[in-house]
């Protein structure tokens, strides 16, 4: 049995005039008389007098249609009632799904989290990881996550964002180096130095700014590059244990206690900005684009 034919009833019953009721439900009189037909027959017994309606031209509930209408309509506000609750649980229990570059570290993560989570306590983050800042931003094009880190610049459409945290690029090094003495760091001092590296396809755009630099000053940082992992951790380690120095951001807090990280100058005293972003995209529900600006507008 069609709950659409129930509906159907109902107005009729409401109504007690075939005319009205089909207007109201945006359906032909005939089409509506048909429904009532039908339904008659599932349920076997009739639900309106047909003798008044013939002779009197007057629309009456038989006994049992005056019952079923009762029940009908109790059942009906039931369903409704539980359709919105349901709405409204699901709206509450949202989920967003957030993608982070495997080179993030997890204090950053946690941080931005934590700010959205405060902001949103009926709403669960699901951490989806991304090779690199590039595929976190063509995860959010392609519609498979919701909000991501990545950095700047974006490079496909339709994608907003909020700037929240922007630093330097620094050197990162065991303190036993012999410039781990001095806050700032020439790029030219290290041109004998060996760099342990992110796989290629990890790195971010703004190493090969680097290489750039490096090659200004008469050396190629690529050719002294003895390791590539695939992993930060990995890659700390390998700076701890004095296999090389490596490029990091200036947040990066010198964990272990055997790195130390400097300022990294360039040509003309220059430093490269990181400029970190929470994007999403454009299609994002609105109150979740307007409290993650806020979040971080300085």
């Amino acid at each position: 049995m069609e709950l659409r034919k129930l509906k159907s009833f109902l107005v009729v019953a409401k109504e007690l005039h075939f005319g009205k009721a089909a207007e109201k439900l945006n359906i032909t009189q005939p089409a509506l008389t048909h429904q009532i037909q039908q339904l008659e027959t599932e349920l076997g017994y009739e639900l309106f007098d047909k003798a008044k309606r013939t002779n009197n031209r007057k629309v009456e509930l038989t006994e049992a249609g005056a019952y079923l209408m009762k029940e009908v309509s109790r059942v009906i506000d039931l369903l409704d009632r539980t359709l919105k609750s349901a709405k409204v649980n699901s709206e509450k229990s949202k989920q967003l799904k957030f993608g982070i570059p495997k080179t993030s570290l997890t204090n950053e993560i946690i941080e931005v989290l934590q700010n959205l989570q405060i902001k949103f306590p009926e709403t669960t983050f699901k951490i989806i990881e991304c090779s690199t800042v590039i595929s976190v931003q063509e995860a959010l094009f392609k519609g498979n996550i919701d909000i991501g880190i990545t950095t700047l610049p974006l490079v496909f459409k339709g994608l907003d964002f909020q700037i929240f945290r922007e630093e330097f690029l620094n050197v990162i090094m065991s303190k036993n180096h012999p410039l781990a003495k001095y806050q700032k760091i020439k790029i030219e001092q290290l041109r004998n130095d060996k760099w342990i590296e992110l796989t290629r396809d990890l790195c971010p755009a703004i190493l090969e700014d680097v290489e750039v630099y490096c090659r200004n000053v008469g050396f190629s940082r690529d050719a002294n590059i003895v390791q590539e992992v695939s992993n930060v951790e990995l890659l700390v380690g390998l700076v701890d244990a004095g296999i090389g120095i490596a490029v990091f951001p200036s947040c990066f807090q010198t964990n272990p206690e055997g790195i130390v990280s400097k300022d990294l100058i360039f040509s003309d005293n220059t430093r490269l900005e990181v400029t970190k972003i929470l994007a999403f995209k454009e299609t994002l529900d609105q109150e979740y684009q307007e409290t993650i600006k806020k979040l971080w507008n300085r």
